[in-house]
């Protein structure tokens, strides 16, 4: 590990509630960054309740950014910025430090390992996993869901390891040519199963959270090797 002085980023959920796969996520961490993860509360009942709250979120994370100190911001939730496509530019023009998303750090964690055609494992329903691979594709990236897609969150936060475990396997084994496994949206939380599906497949395995915190600390000049969170935190590869 680089050994510099520590830095507070944020991390910034449209969600309001804290869960459990948070504090799994915040405990591969190294000591020298703290993450502060922080509810917008932009939803309650669905997920595209997001549409059309760009400026929402922006005044929020403006006001978050000059109380916290941030020295980066993460925008956590593909939903948030799929529903509102400009979100990201909107940001960085008016954030003064670096700002990256759960979708711009998957793709960036797929390609630092060259993938171009990856296994796609969310909590979404099918509509929103049919504009999550649209955005992959526009970045040259093929997804081959899953599964068709969950009803809710919940259903999908319900899962226990062992099932995500056997959803990955299943779903990869119906992917032919895919050279990773892409789990998108934490609450199908996959930490506790990662290296299993990593040392079985033998492809990266990326996860949206790990994947933020890679990106963003590699923006910051950072550079680590971390346990729990297979290939991409031992690793840590270049930005490609």
């Amino acid at each position: 590990m680089t050994s510099t002085e520590g830095l507070r980023v944020g991390f910034l959920s449209a969600n309001y509630r804290w869960r459990p796969h948070y504090d799994e996520f915040l405990a591969l961490l190294p000591s020298d960054v703290e993450v502060q993860i922080e509810g917008l509360g932009l939803w309650r009942e669905s997920i595209t309740e997001l549409r059309g709250l760009a400026d929402t979120h922006q005044a929020k994370t403006e006001e978050l950014v000059a109380e916290r100190a941030w020295q980066g911001i993460a925008v956590m939730g593909a939903p948030m910025q799929l529903q509102n496509p400009g979100l990201l530019d909107q940001l960085r023009s008016v954030v003064p430090v670096p700002v990256i998303s759960a979708l711009g750090a998957g793709a960036a964690a797929l390609k630092a390992f060259g993938v171009s055609r990856t296994l796609l494992v969310t909590p979404f329903d099918g509509p929103m996993n049919e504009l999550l691979r649209a955005h992959l594709a526009s970045e040259g990236i093929e997804a081959m869901l899953a599964s068709a897609g969950f009803v809710d969150l919940e259903k999908a936060t319900a899962l226990e390891p062992e099932q995500v475990y056997r959803l990955a396997l299943d779903g990869f084994a119906g992917s032919p040519g895919a050279q990773a496994v892409y789990f998108q949206g934490a609450p199908l939380n996959p930490l506790g199963v990662l290296e299993r599906i990593e040392a079985e497949l033998g492809v990266p395995v990326i996860a949206s959270n790990p994947a933020m915190f890679w990106r963003l600390l590699s923006e910051l000049g950072r550079t680590y090797s971390l346990e729990g969170a297979g290939r991409l935190f031992r690793d840590w590869p270049r930005l490609a």
